[in-house]
């Protein structure tokens, strides 16, 4: 040890404040839900009914975040 040591305290890094979570952006084609609605189309024509299906968004593949 030099002269200049001697009775020092050893530096130690200061800690520093834990950054926020960021939250992603949420998908704009199923609004954040991960799933999507569409028509029903049926006959060869592809004609639509009145009933509604849902299914997964391709967009975000579910997740909800774009």
């Amino acid at each position: 040890m030099t002269a200049d040591q001697v009775g020092t305290k050893p530096r130690t890094s200061r800690r520093r404040a834990p950054k926020a979570a960021s939250v992603p952006p949420s998908c704009g084609t199923c609004a954040g839900t991960g799933e999507t609605t569409t028509n029903v189309l049926v006959g060869r024509k592809r004609r639509e009914t009145s009933a509604v299906q849902t299914g997964l968004c391709l967009d975000c593949f579910g997740t909800g975040t774009g």
